[in-house]
């Protein structure tokens, strides 16, 4: 899926050059059993949907054939993390669920108080408002609530960019040290070597100390052109976590507003470091 831009503590300006990278990570690993990937495929659009579905709007959307799609659902249903309506003749997500994932809103965001922090970011400045961690070489986004403006910043939860060459990736990096950036940047190059790409050490060096000296980061047209984000890293990991949050939207909007959105990002994880 083409989405906007990533999130981050650093500037980058469009001028610079930049190595021509996939910033979503597609292609780049094949190491997913097909069957694990589909079941969180489904996980994920039931989280965006809100709602039952059926065997064919799996198999369409998903875009399985429907033999494959029905028996996914099924294994999911008899394992108790879906139960199965006979009158809707559609499938609904199980309290179960919601179950096995709740120790980790407790343990990384607080109970979800960061989350709940990010809604009123997303309310009073308008912006699309994104909670992300290293995963990886990767940052992920793994909290999405979207904006109110027109043009709004579209991005789904679970989207992947390179630490290295996101802007996200930036503000996560510039709260580790020097050596977990050069390992990083190894890694990547690692993978990406299968496809003939690579990132530039000397370039991400460059990005990440940007994000040191100004405390924040304000990606600009790193993955779609107009789009930017700012961005700012919990500090050292906060509470064994390593997490970032930002704001995306209109590159010339944010950066009006960029003096307001800053201070607002910095108290929500101010506040949620003293919870």
């Amino acid at each position: 899926m083409a989405v906007c831009a990533s999130i981050a503590a650093a500037v980058l300006d469009d001028r610079v050059a930049r190595p021509a990278v996939d910033h979503n990570g597609a292609g780049m690993e094949q190491s997913v059993i097909k069957t694990a990937g589909r079941v969180f495929e489904v996980l994920e659009y039931l989280r965006e949907v809100r709602r039952p579905v059926t065997v064919r709007e799996i198999s369409e959307k998903l875009n399985y054939p429907l033999s494959s799609a029905q028996v996914l659902l099924k294994s999911i249903a008899t394992l108790g993390y879906l139960r199965y309506d006979s009158g809707l003749r559609a499938y609904i997500a199980s309290p179960r669920l919601a179950s096995i994932g709740d120790w980790v809103m407790d343990s990384m965001f607080q109970g979800g108080r960061v989350f709940q922090a990010l809604s009123g970011i997303a309310q009073s400045t308008g912006f699309t408002a994104i909670l992300g961690v290293e995963n990886d070489i990767y940052a992920q986004y793994v909290h999405v609530v979207l904006g109110t403006r027109a043009v709004q910043f579209n991005v789904q939860p679970g989207t992947r960019r390179l630490l290295c060459m996101s802007g996200m990736g930036w503000a996560l990096l510039a709260e580790g040290s020097d050596e977990h950036l050069a390992r990083a940047v190894h890694r990547s190059n690692q993978r990406l070597q299968a496809g003939g790409q690579a990132v530039e050490a000397e370039f991400v060096k460059e990005r990440v100390e940007e994000v040191r000296r100004q405390g924040y980061a304000f990606s600009k047209g790193v993955v779609t052109e107009g789009i930017g984000i700012v961005a700012v890293a919990a500090p050292g990991g906060m509470g064994g976590a390593s997490f970032a949050v930002g704001v995306g939207g209109l590159i010339t909007q944010l950066e009006r507003a960029v003096d307001e959105v800053v201070p607002q990002l910095r108290a929500l994880l101010q506040g949620a470091q003293h919870a």
